[in-house]
């Protein structure tokens, strides 16, 4: 067999990621498109209008809107490459990389939300918090998972090369 054949197997992985790729866009986008309305119905729910939720609070759920949108931008274009049957590649690193990066920003605005919200610091509990995050360590994974990636992307060019 030919080195630059692709193996009837390898074929049907790699049809399997587009597929698969091309069905959690599809719920990526659901669900990041239902996530600004029910925040909103919660908080007119709880407030009954935008002027009575309070400024903090407000500034925290912008913060907390924004990573959110930034993550599904992402992760959307991190599938997008995978549906087109591009995996290792320093795009992917870079999305994967920046996808940790802001797992771990989710995690540090969620551990300051009191400070949003009471305009206080509660020492001993505010730094636990952030340090016993789950976003924090499912952050810190995805970048050594990123790392590992472009090692392995930096590999498979290397063997390109090799005669």
């Amino acid at each position: 067999m030919n080195a630059n054949e692709i193996s009837p197997k390898a074929n049907a992985r790699l049809s399997r990621i587009k597929k698969t790729s091309r069905i959690l866009q599809s719920i990526f986008l659901i669900y990041f498109g239902m996530f600004p309305l029910l925040l909103m119905a919660r908080y007119f729910q709880s407030f009954g209008s935008l002027a009575a939720i309070p400024t903090g609070l407000k500034a925290y759920e912008a913060l907390h809107f924004s990573v959110w949108l930034l993550a599904a931008i992402g992760i959307t274009r991190l599938l997008e490459l995978y549906e087109k049957g591009i995996i290792f590649v320093a795009q992917n690193v870079s999305h994967i990389r920046r996808l940790g990066i802001l797992a771990i920003f989710y995690g540090v605005i969620t551990a300051c939300r009191p400070i949003f919200e009471k305009h206080e610091i509660e020492f001993p509990i505010l730094p636990l918090n952030i340090l016993l995050s789950p976003w924090l360590i499912a952050g810190g994974l995805t970048i050594i998972i990123a790392w590992i990636m472009d090692e392995g992307r930096k590999i498979q060019e290397e063997q390109e090369l090799t005669v």
